[in-house]
């Protein structure tokens, strides 16, 4: 019969090796998401100042990888995440980046009534995808300009250009960043859709006037 010692010791030994399997294996995950975080950085031609800045940015791409990765494996939601180009941004820097940045309107009177009051709302369809309509052009891109009162603005403008005439356009979301800065709107620092269709007088074609 074994001794203490000898049963204490091949208890260590199995525990030394399993946490050796562990880590071979971690480090094995690690090398693999080094790689994919490379690809990635190709793909969506990403550069970073330093070695330094490069760590951090993997710490943050593994993190939201695994995240989304966790998301889709539970799959009882109606949606997916995917992998895209902030894949190394932090929520924080994202909504600093993609959204209204803090802004905050001016107090507006809410309008009395209904504008649409002749339309029954029994005759309207539950849901539409305006997509299948051919309503909606391409996603698109702002950048890092905090401008998705044009970007909404402009996209519900197109299906309603589809919807009266026939015909999809991409229209330029540039022109009203540029142009709409005189009242609640203030380009990338944010502004708001119902004062973006105030603005507009007509907007030029995006191939003609595109985002910067």
């Amino acid at each position: 019969m074994a001794s203490p010692k000898a049963f204490l010791l091949a208890i260590l030994g199995c525990a030394f090796l399993f946490s050796g399997a562990l880590a071979a294996r971690a480090l094995s995950d690690d090398s693999a998401m080094v790689a994919r975080h490379e690809q990635w950085m190709a793909q969506y031609s990403r550069v970073y100042k330093d070695a330094a800045e490069k760590a951090r940015r993997f710490e943050v791409f593994k993190a939201n990888v695994k995240f989304i990765e966790s998301f889709n494996a539970v799959g009882n939601c109606k949606f997916w995440l995917g992998v895209n180009q902030f894949a190394d941004l932090t929520n924080d820097e994202f909504r600093a980046t993609k959204t209204n940045k803090g802004f905050k309107p001016s107090p507006m009177k809410v309008p009395t009534g209904f504008r649409y009051e002749n339309v029954s709302i029994d005759a309207l369809p539950v849901t539409i995808d305006w997509r299948t309509k051919g309503a909606v052009t391409p996603i698109k891109d702002q950048g890092q300009c905090g401008c998705c009162w044009a970007f909404s603005a402009v996209a519900a403008t197109e299906g309603i250009v589809k919807i009266s005439t026939g015909k999809l356009i991409s229209l330029s979301e540039q022109e009203l960043v540029d142009c709409d800065v005189h009242g609640e709107d203030q380009g990338c620092e944010g502004g708001l859709m119902d004062d973006a269709f105030k603005g507009m007088c007509g907007l030029a074609m995006e191939p003609s006037y595109p985002t910067k």
